[in-house]
This record gives C-alpha cells, structure tokens and sequence, in this order.
C-alpha cells in the first residue's frame, strides 16, 4: 500500500488541508475568536516579566493565528466559494479571442498568463496546440482561458482565475503528483481536473478526454513550466 504523502513546506501542508475539503465547524470559529480574545486582555493586564512569559506569549500568538489559518484554509470563513460546474463551465465555451502564441523565452509555455502564472505550451510534446481564449467573470472572480486543439478535433480549455484561489464545492477525488494535490470530477458531461499553482486555482476540462489525459497534461504543466 502507497503511503500518505507528507508535506515538506507550508504551502503542501495548505493544499493537503484543502484536498480535505470539509467546512470547519462553527464551534472551530468561536474557539478561535476566544483565543483571540483571551490573548489580547492578557496582555493588557499584565506585562511580560520574565524570557519565560514572553515566549509563552509568543506560542499562544502562533497558536491562535495557526488556529486562524486552519479555519481559513478548511473554506469556513465565508470566502468565495464556487461548485465545479461553475468552474468549468468557462472551459467548454467556444473562444472569444485569438490564440496566444509560443512564448518566445520559455519553449514550455505560451506567451499568455495570469498574475505570473503562465498557460503550458503543449504543441511540441502532445500535439494539443491553443487554438483560442476568452475571459470571464464568474462568481466575481476573472476566469483566463486558453483552448488547446489536436488531430481529431478534440479541444481542451485550460482557465487560471486571477486572485486568491476560492474554494471547489463537488471537485472530486483527489490524486497526488509530486507533491501536488489534483482533483478529479466531472460536469456538464466533462472530465475536470483542477488544482493549485503558485495560490492560483486553475481548471482543465473537455469533452471526450479522459481524466488520466487531463491528469497527465496538467501534471506535466506543473512539474516543467515555471511560473
């Protein structure tokens, strides 16, 4: 049996939190803000005195803000939240605007990004080369798309959504690619396959592709091209 991968840093550690997907209760929420509380009037009261008091203040704090950014990172705070039809919605519509070209510096990406995320070239390697884009408003988030064509007239769309990724309602199972945590779903008669780069979310989604075509495109996108 494969083990449990673990994280090595601060940012695997969130995407495994997020790949939990279960809202943080609310009892999570109150205990939070009494921490909060109780560490702010006790430094009113009373003044550190002693290297011990200070660095038991200085542990309460990381408790308290650790505790913070697990409610945050579990998609309990109220922040945006989308399901993954709305996600990939964006993916199957026919594109808007001409096709980015091969980025003239980096033969593994297209001259197209999102907030220094860049869209995958993937012409040389897959024979999947963009065929158009289109932008959109969803959920008050800016979705970036790019659609990839091949021989048989199958097309892929590739969206990167500008801002703090929200959170997936219904995104799927979960599978681990050096150390990235990829979502498998479907909608709207579609596999979809989305997951976390560099604190973007990005979504890749088309009809008649199976999920370990997407899997394997996205994974290698995320392994190759920096971002």
């Amino acid at each position: 049996m494969t083990p449990e991968p673990r994280p090595r840093d601060e940012s695997e550690l969130v995407e495994m939190i997020h790949a939990i997907d279960v809202p943080a209760p609310e009892h999570l929420h109150e205990r939070v803000r009494e921490m909060v509380d109780e560490h702010g009037s006790s430094r009113v009261r009373q003044a550190p005195r002693t290297g011990l008091r200070v660095r038991f203040g200085a542990a309460a704090t990381a408790l308290a803000a650790g505790l913070a950014a697990l409610v945050l990172a579990l998609g309990g705070s109220g922040g945006a939240q989308l399901s993954l039809a709305q996600a990939s919605a964006v993916t199957l519509r026919p594109p808007t605007m001409p096709a980015p070209p091969e980025s003239g510096s980096d033969d593994g990406a297209l001259a197209a990004s999102v907030e220094g995320v860049r869209f995958p070239y993937w012409d040389t390697r897959f024979g999947w080369r963009s065929t158009g884009a289109r932008v959109d408003q969803v959920g008050g988030r800016s979705f970036h798309t790019v659609f990839y064509s091949e021989g048989q007239g199958r097309r892929i769309g590739y969206a990167i959504v500008a801002g703090r990724a929200p959170s997936l309602s219904g995104a799927g199972s979960v599978q681990w690619r050096d150390g990235t945590a990829f979502r498998l779903g479907r909608a709207d008669g579609a596999e979809v396959v989305t997951w976390r780069r560099d604190g973007r979310l990005c979504v890749v989604s088309g009809r008649g592709i199976s999920g370990a075509t997407l899997l394997m495109l996205a994974s290698w996108d995320e392994r190759t091209v920096a971002a």
